[in-house]
C-alpha cells in the first residue's frame, strides 16, 4: 500500500483509530546510518500526511529498530516545533500535539521465514526499547503494544501491565476467552486456570456449557451474582418479526428477547466443520470479556483513585489476577495444534495425507508370490 492510497483510504471511511505508516526496514536490523536516517524523516513525513487528514485519534508507531539513539532522535522529532507553511496547515506546535497515542513493537518486524530473534538483541534490549522511545514524550497519551509473543521473538510480557495482546484476539484458533479483572475469590490453594477454553479440542464434542463459567448469559435467571456477557453468542438475539415477502403474509404477535446462549459443543461441531459462524461468535464473545475486563479496571481506578493506597492495592490486584490465571502461552500452542489439524483434514492434498498416515498407523508387509498364477476369466 503506498503512502498516498493509504492516506486516500483514511480520509474515505474515516476510521475510529488509524496508526501512522511506519517506514520499517525488513532487512537486517542493523541498517546503515543512512538508511536509518531515511526511515526516521519518511516516518515524520507520513505522520504530517496523516494528521491533514485525519488528527482526531492518530496513533504512531515509534521508529528506530534496534537503535536507542536512533529511538531517541525519532521521539525528539515528534517534539521539534513546527514551521512555516506546515504549521499552517495541521494547525499544531509540533506532530506529537496531533497525534492521540503512541505504538510500540518491543522488537522490529521479521520476515515471515524469520522465526528467531538476532543474536545482537538479548532480552534486556528489547525490554528498554520501548522505554527509549516514550522517555522524552511527555506522560499522558495511551501507549498501544501491537506485539508481545513469548520466546523466542520476544521476553515474556505480562497482559494485564501492557494491554491488549495479539494473543487474545486468537479467535482463529477457537479460544473463547473467560477472564476477569477483580476475579472472584477461589481457595487459597486453588491453582491457577486458563485464560479460556479451546473449543477444538474434543473434550467439548458434547459440552453443553456456555463460553465462560464466571458470565452469565442474559436470558439465564440462575448465578444472578455473576455479570451478563452481552455478547452474540452468550445473549443472542432473535426478530420475532420475520421478513414479510408479500402483503398476504402476515406478522405474528411476540415480544423479543435473549434467548438461550449458544453451547460449547454447537461451537465446537461448527469449528470442526469450517462454519465461518463459529468465528463470528467467538471473536464477539472475546471482544465483549476484553471490554469487560477494561471496564473492571476503569471502575477499580475510580473507585480507588482518591485513597492514598490506591496504587497498592491495584498492583495488589495485579498480583491476584497473576496467581488465579495462567499465561496464554500453553492453550494458545495447543489450540494452534488442533486448529492446523482440523484445517489440515479437508483441502487439497487430504487424501495423500490420510494415506500416508494410515500407513504409518498400520503398516502392512506386501510378500511376492511369482508362482501364483491369476485364473482364466470367462467371457
Amino acid at each position: 500500500v503506498t503512502p498516498s492510497a493509504y492516506s486516500s483510504d483514511i480520509s474515505s471511511i474515516p476510521p475510529d483509530m488509524a496508526v501512522a505508516r511506519s517506514d520499517t526496514h525488513f532487512g537486517s536490523t542493523s541498517p546503515s546510518e543512512k538508511r536509518l536516517v531515511k526511515s526516521l524523516e519518511r516516518s515524520l513525513r507520513w505522520l504530517g500526511q496523516i494528521l491533514r487528514i485525519n488528527h482526531a485519534n492518530v496513533f504512531v508507531p515509534m521508529a528506530g529498530l534496534l537503535d536507542d539513539v536512533a529511538r531517541g532522535d525519532f521521539a525528539t522529532g515528534l517534539l521539534e516545533a513546527l514551521e512555516g507553511s506546515e504549521a499552517r496547515k495541521l494547525g499544531f506546535h509540533t506532530l506529537n500535539d496531533g497525534v492521540a497515542g503512541y505504538s510500540l513493537d518491543p522488537a522490529p518486524p521479521k520476515r515471515p521465514q524469520q522465526t528467531s530473534p538476532p543474536e545482537s538483541s538479548p532480552t534486556s534490549q528489547l525490554v528498554d526499547l520501548p522505554q527509549t522511545s516514550l522517555r522524552p514524550l511527555p506522560e499522558g497519551k495511551p501507549r498501544l503494544v501491537t506485539d508481545c509473543e513469548s520466546p523466542p521473538r520476544h521476553p515474556p510480557v505480562n497482559p494485564i501491565r501492557v494491554g491488549p495482546v495479539r494473543l487474545l484476539f486468537r479467535s482463529a484458533w477457537g479460544v473463547a476467552l473467560e477472564f476477569r479483572f477483580r476475579a472472584p475469590p477461589s481457595q487459597p490453594d486453588a491453582a491457577a486456570v486458563d485464560i479460556g477454553v479451546n473449543l477444538y479440542d474434543v473434550e467439548h464434542d458434547m459440552v453443553f456449557e456456555r463460553l465462560a463459567k464466571s458470565l452469565r448469559g442474559g436470558a439465564e435467571e440462575e448465578d444472578a451474582s455473576l455479570p451478563v456477557c452481552p455478547c452474540i453468542a452468550c445473549t443472542p438475539k432473535f426478530s420475532s418479526t420475520p421478513i414479510l415477502h408479500s402483503s398476504l403474509d402476515e406478522s405474528p404477535a411476540g415480544e423479543e428477547g435473549p434467548a438461550p446462549p449458544f453451547m460449547r459443543g454447537y461451537i465446537h461441531h461448527l469449528l470442526h466443520t469450517h462454519e465461518m459462524t463459529a468465528h463470528v461468535l467467538l471473536a464477539a464473545h472475546n471482544l465483549s470479556v476484553l471490554s469487560g475486563f477494561f471496564a473492571d479496571i476503569r471502575a477499580f481506578l475510580a473507585e480507588a483513585s482518591s485513597a492514598p493506597d490506591a496504587e497498592e492495592r491495584f498492583n495488589e490486584e495485579i498480583r491476584k489476577f497473576e496467581q488465579q490465571y495462567k499465561r496464554p502461552d500453553e492453550l494458545m500452542r495447543e489450540a494452534k495444534v488442533n486448529w492446523e489439524e482440523v484445517n489440515l483434514a479437508r483441502g487439497k492434498g487430504r487424501l495423500a495425507r490420510e494415506k500416508a498416515a494410515k500407513a504409518t498407523e498400520n503398516p502392512v508387509e506386501v510378500t511376492q508370490h511369482p508362482e501364483r498364477v491369476l485364473p482364466d476369466v470367462v467371457p
